[in-house]
C-alpha cells in the first residue's frame, strides 16, 4: 500500500469513525495531541481501527508513544507492522 493511501485511510478513520472535529488541521506532519487534539483514549481507538482497517495485529509491547506523535509517525508504524507481518518483505 502506498504512503498516500495510508494517509487517506488514517484521514477517513479520524473523520468518519472517530468524528474528530479538528480535521482542518490534518496533514502528514500534524501532531495528534497538539494539532488534532486527540487524547489517549482517542489514540487507542485509532490503534483499534488501524488493526481492523489495515488488517494488522498490534501487540501491546509494540505500542510506544513516539509512534503516535504525528500522522507521519503513525504511517511509519503501520509500514513497519505490515513489513513484520509479511516476514520482513516490503
Amino acid at each position: 500500500m502506498k504512503r498516500e493511501e495510508m494517509i487517506e485511510m488514517i484521514y477517513h478513520i479520524l473523520k468518519d469513525k472517530l468524528e474528530l472535529p479538528t480535521m482542518t488541521s490534518f496533514h502528514e506532519e500534524a501532531r495528534l495531541n497538539e494539532d488534532l487534539y486527540m487524547d489517549s483514549v482517542m489514540i487507542l481507538e485509532l490503534i483499534l481501527y488501524i488493526e481492523l482497517d489495515f488488517g494488522i495485529k498490534v501487540p501491546d509491547e509494540m505500542l510506544v508513544p513516539k509512534d503516535f506523535q504525528t500522522v507521519h509517525t503513525v504511517v511509519e508504524f503501520i509500514k513497519r507492522q505490515q513489513c513484520e507481518a509479511h516476514g520482513g518483505i516490503k
